[in-house]
């Protein structure tokens, strides 16, 4: 079901398709698709980390399957290396499915929340934290666009501080990645953009742990300039990567 939500007033309609991750712009007349935050911020190079991770599963399987000076059939070594195999998207799948049911539990009690259903303290996951750092609660999974840049996606937290304005999004991987940064940096200035006498004073990365708790990242509005200027980077660095795959599909000759 496309979920479609009006922005910039009612001037830019955009389309959300959550079955493909997709957003679909309305605007002026003209309709086209724009990718999302997320999707420029994975340009960026991971597979070092990424490589140790995966290598880390596929020992873990072989250890536990394989004891020194034992000899083994084939047929059993090639269930094993397939087992090793399946095991890093094994866990990247379960780790996905963790973060989305995260997410999903902070925005319905959240929701409820807002409603006066509930006190913060009483809200699982991110509740104890906003009261703690004295964060009221205006929007929660924000559509954002950027007219300029042309750029989509979903912020998840939008509230009010002493400090004003600050940007909060949950995170469920193992540390802070800088694509983070980039991609928060990107939303604040899509949400400045769409209202321009509004200032976002902060952004919060909260990390969320196996077992329950919370680690809070705080970055000032001091790191924002620099963080949206490489973003940019990646955009442009995106936008080129995708012309050039073009081009090469139209390149070869038959």
């Amino acid at each position: 079901m496309i979920e479609t939500t009006e922005l910039y007033g009612g001037e830019v309609i955009c389309e959300f398709n959550p079955s493909r991750h997709s957003y679909t712009i309305v605007n002026k007349g003209r309709r086209y698709k724009v990718p999302s935050v997320t999707r420029i911020c994975s340009v960026l190079d991971k597979s070092g980390p990424l490589m140790a991770w995966a290598i880390n599963n596929t020992l873990d399987v072989c250890r536990g399957a394989i004891a020194p000076g034992t000899e083994y059939a084939e047929s059993y070594l090639a269930t094993v290396w397939e087992a090793a195999k399946r095991q890093s998207r094994a866990i990247k799948t379960d780790a996905a499915d963790k973060g989305k049911e995260s997410h999903r539990i902070i925005e319905e009690n959240l929701r409820r929340h807002v409603a006066h259903e509930l006190e913060l303290g009483d809200v699982p996951l991110a509740g104890t934290l906003l009261r703690d750092e004295g964060i009221r609660c205006l929007e929660i999974e924000r559509r954002i666009y950027s007219r300029r840049y042309r750029y989509s996606g979903t912020l998840d937290f939008i509230g009010e501080s002493s400090r004003g304005l600050v940007l909060l999004d949950w995170k469920t991987g193992k540390s802070i990645y800088p694509e983070f940064r980039l991609q928060t940096a990107a939303y604040v200035h899509a949400y400045e953009e769409e209202f321009p006498d509004q200032k976002i004073e902060g952004r919060y990365l909260v990390r969320i742990a196996e077992d329950g708790s919370i680690e809070p990242h705080y970055f000032p509005r001091s790191s924002y300039r620099l963080d949206f200027k490489a973003f940019r980077g990646a955009l442009d660095l995106f936008r080129r990567v995708q012309q050039i795959e073009k081009e090469n599909k139209k390149s070869v000759r038959k």
